[in-house]
């Protein structure tokens, strides 16, 4: 077995700026892992005899397999509750709205969306999740990025917080499967429940699907937020 690692001048997760990967010796690729400076360090100055205990330290403060996406993660010292931070790229989804069967193209803002994850018994639970937007301005997220609020219904437009309705909590089998739950949140029909905020000053949602529908989201309909990225942390 091998490790491979990748290093950034402009790490996405700055908690964990190293991607790491294990290659077996049949091939299988494990990861990614991503992991802290100092454990790399400690690591690569151990005296070749302590080479593998060295490696078990290393994997003891590596993250679980993430999403892709990640560009933040953190865990209690239980690591029984989990938060994902995930970056979505602007784009076109289908979406229904509530009572209505036909679909309708819309497009989204480039998205954070954040997970708490409690874990029991080896099952993971979604407890929260956070929708904000930020400018497409191909530049990496960091602490001082400016959050908007998400425009579209279903989400507390102070807060970030996905309202799923009647759903039940979200249950998966690991935190990559968090890479479908901004999927399930798209599917869901969507209401008029906690309104639309964009610069076009269309109240309804219906309304305004009207007027956007089969073109990109234009970044100057956002709305801000009055928060930085680091204010989710």
């Amino acid at each position: 077995m091998k490790w491979c690692l990748e290093i950034t001048d402009v790490p996405q997760n700055t908690d964990f700026p190293i991607l790491g990967y294990q290659i077996m010796d049949n091939g299988v690729r494990r990861g990614p892992f991503y992991f802290r400076v100092e454990d790399l360090i400690t690591a690569l100055s151990s005296e070749p005899d302590f080479i593998g205990e060295a490696e078990e330290e290393l994997d003891k403060h590596s993250t679980p397999t993430l999403p892709l996406g990640t560009i933040r993660y953190s865990a209690n010292p239980l690591k029984t509750k989990h938060r994902v931070t995930m970056a979505i790229d602007k784009k076109m989804w289908e979406i229904r709205y509530e009572g209505d069967d036909e679909f309708h193209c819309i497009g989204f803002p480039r998205l954070i969306v954040q997970y708490l994850v409690e874990q029991s018994l080896g099952q993971y639970r979604v407890t929260e999740m956070r929708l904000f937007a930020v400018r497409d301005d191909n530049k990496p997220i960091n602490d001082e990025t400016q959050l908007y609020r998400f425009p579209f219904p279903n989400v507390n437009k102070e807060s970030g917080i996905v309202c799923w309705g009647q759903n039940p909590r979200l249950e998966i089998k690991s935190l990559v499967e968090l890479e479908r739950a901004f999927y399930w949140f798209v599917s869901a029909p969507f209401n008029e429940d906690w309104g639309v905020r964009t610069t076009l000053g269309i109240p309804r949602f219906k309304t305004l699907i009207q007027r956007i529908k089969e073109q990109p989201f234009n970044d100057e309909w956002l709305i801000p937020a009055n928060r930085n990225f680091a204010d989710l942390f």
